[in-house]
């Protein structure tokens, strides 16, 4: 009889319910714009590197056409 007792007294009310399950979607919401964000970072990081490597090439290329230019002469 006691069990049943402390059963009972452990249900939640509509208004928890309702409130839980605002948390939850809350954090998972939370959850998943987390991951979009290292995601983001992540992408952005490779895209900073890759146009570093971008600007050395074409850095490159010109020093070449230009020694090529110069030694035409």
């Amino acid at each position: 009889m006691a069990r049943k007792k402390t059963e009972k007294m452990k249900e939640l009310t509509e208004a928890e319910k309702e409130m839980l399950q605002e948390i939850i979607l809350t954090y998972q919401s939370v959850k998943m714009m987390s991951r979009f964000m290292k995601w983001i970072a992540f992408f952005l990081f490779l895209l900073i590197l890759d146009f570093a490597r971008l600007i050395d090439a074409i850095e490159n290329i010109f020093a070449h056409l230009k020694q090529w230019v110069i030694s035409k002469k």
